[in-house]
């Protein structure tokens, strides 16, 4: 059975998150850092075929007011290239998944601001999970 990937995307990192084999609950992965786009393509190729993924989940970074951004329209190019190689791929509202993955780690009393990275590793959990609640797959 297929899995999923839940991906946070960055211009230097993504935080990647998995479904259960079940595509019912999402956990964390890994996060990857890079400094070539191409890089970052190749390593999540890799990825999906050690873990049996065909299908990602993007989050989609639209402003409050629904309209595109900067951001918007790189992950857009993202998932083209996604597309391209093969994998089917799904985009979900992220806003405020960061500002959730905060709240969690304030929480459970982790500094945010010297742990980005569990920030985008939180944040592409909860990327995947919404989506996954939806049964949109």
């Amino acid at each position: 059975m297929n899995r999923f990937i839940g991906i946070d995307f960055g211009m230097s990192k993504v935080g990647l998150s998995i479904s259960d084999p079940s595509k019912i609950i999402s956990m964390p992965l890994k996060v990857i850092r890079y400094k070539e786009y191409g890089n970052l393509i190749i390593r999540l190729k890799k990825i999906a075929v050690e873990n049996n993924v065909n299908t990602f989940v993007i989050g989609y970074p639209l402003n409050m007011n629904n309209k595109k951004n900067a951001m918007t329209l790189l992950v857009d190019n993202f998932r083209d290239e996604l597309i391209e190689l093969g994998f089917n791929v799904f985009l979900q509202d992220e806003r405020l998944s960061s500002e959730s993955a905060k709240k969690i780690m304030h929480e459970q009393n982790i500094r945010t601001g010297s742990n980005k990275e569990t920030v985008d590793l939180i944040a592409s959990t909860i990327i995947l999970q919404t989506f996954l609640d939806k049964g949109s797959s």
